[in-house]
């Protein structure tokens, strides 16, 4: 629809006014019709958005279980400094010892020197994890997008939380500290026991329930299954485009428009009876689809492609399931090794240091207990770390940790 005005500036004023529109439609009637076909980009784009939300959802869990990991991963290197600095007090300590006891005739210049080059190891070892320390939280930092030369405090006390939970455990499991155990013949038969499910944490579920939960729950299995969807559809079109074309369309004109050569003319009127009209049937027969019919053979492979996506990623899904509920058995079973390595290890520094004011061991036997204890109190550490990883971990795994919009994550509570 539009309006001309014409108007001449000369003696006679004359003006004329054009009021004209034009309407045409185009109805396909075979290729390309259908409501499907004309809604398929909108649908498609809808579900990427969907898709983009998916994916979005998905990094959030997974980043939120990286960041649990370098934090936890910080906080076990700082125990290690700790466990390090005991560990080379305690040597020097010994060294001080041997020092004194050389001038009894009780030690040799040689063991004396094994201590000292013991306590020398250990303080390389207490500066190696220092510097150690420093270099994980410069990463933690740069992982949550903070300069390295931010100061940010962490909470020890989170790792003391975890020990205390695994302490609780521990006794749970019985475990006593200096339990006297019958000792068998050395000839008897050896049962080794297996890793046992007896007692299992809150998050180690049936294998076959937790594969179930995590097939219905996991978003990137979901985008996986809507792209066969997808691709279904897109077979559909393409099959649209092999069809004849067959248009119906009209147009139709009315009004007229005006020039300065039309000034003099009378003003146009919209007169639908004297309008002008068109109407026709376009036919093109599909004698050559060369090109929609390759697109439509593609097709059929995406969808075969998608569907053998969606097979893998299911197969993927019941491996991560498979494999964090290992992990997290192997964690729990170290815990009770690592915590009753360091019980041993503990009482063999008080025995050899004992021993050792008696003149009933050598140097070399209280440095090989402490070394055994500063290795089996890292290993408790690693392993108290590693099973809280591993419960953040599966919880991920089974599209269970939901993470709000503060960024919290709100973690799964099992009966």
């Amino acid at each position: 629809i539009g309006v001309d005005l014409v108007k001449l500036l000369s003696q006679d004023r004359v003006e004329s006014r054009g009021v004209f529109a034009d309407a045409s439609v185009s109805i396909p009637l075979m290729r390309g019709s259908g409501r499907y076909i004309v809604l398929e980009d909108l649908t498609q784009a809808e579900r990427d958005v969907v898709y983009s939300i998916y994916e979005f959802e998905r990094f959030k869990r997974v980043f939120a279980v990286e960041v649990a990991n370098a934090y936890l991963g910080v906080l076990r290197q700082l125990d290690s400094v700790h466990n390090a600095e005991e560990n080379y007090k305690g040597l020097v300590r010994s060294t001080w010892r041997a020092k004194q006891m050389i001038e009894s005739g009780r030690f040799t210049k040689i063991e004396v020197d094994q201590a000292v080059q013991s306590e020398l190891n250990a303080r390389s070892g207490w500066i190696r994890a220092q510097q150690q320390y420093e270099r994980q939280l410069d990463s933690f930092k740069i992982l949550l997008g903070l300069p390295t030369d931010a100061n940010i405090e962490l909470d020890p006390e989170e790792l003391d939380r975890l020990v205390d939970r695994a302490d609780q455990y521990l006794i749970a499991e019985g475990v006593e500290s200096g339990t006297d155990e019958e000792i068998p013949s050395a000839d008897a038969t050896v049962n080794l026991p297996l890793p046992g499910r007896g007692n299992p944490g809150p998050y180690e579920f049936d294998p076959d329930l937790a594969t179930v939960i995590a097939l219905q729950n996991r978003l990137d299995l979901r985008v996986a299954q809507g792209r066969v969807d997808d691709q279904m559809r897109e077979i559909r079109v393409s099959a649209d485009r092999l069809r004849a074309d067959v248009t119906l369309f009209g147009d139709a004109s009315y009004g007229g428009r005006r020039g300065f050569g039309q000034a003099h003319q009378p003003n146009s009127q919209l007169d639908f009876y004297e309008g002008d009209y068109t109407a026709g049937l376009n036919v093109d027969l599909p004698f050559e689809r060369t090109a929609e019919r390759n697109n439509y053979r593609i097709s059929w492979i995406n969808l075969e492609r998608a569907t053998r996506d969606v097979q893998e990623s299911e197969d993927r899904v019941k491996q991560d399931i498979r494999d964090g509920l290992r992990d997290l058995l192997e964690t729990r079973e170290n815990l009770l090794i690592q915590s009753d390595a360091v019980r041993v290890a503990e009482s063999r520094v008080a025995g050899t240091e004992l021993q050792l004011e008696a003149g009933q061991v050598e140097i070399r036997d209280v440095i090989e207990a402490r070394e055994d204890l500063l290795s089996a109190q890292n290993q408790f550490t690693s392993a108290v770390v590693t099973y809280r990883i591993g419960e953040l971990g599966i919880q991920r795994d089974m599209g269970l940790l939901l993470i709000d919009e503060n960024g919290i994550w709100q973690e799964y509570e099992p009966n």
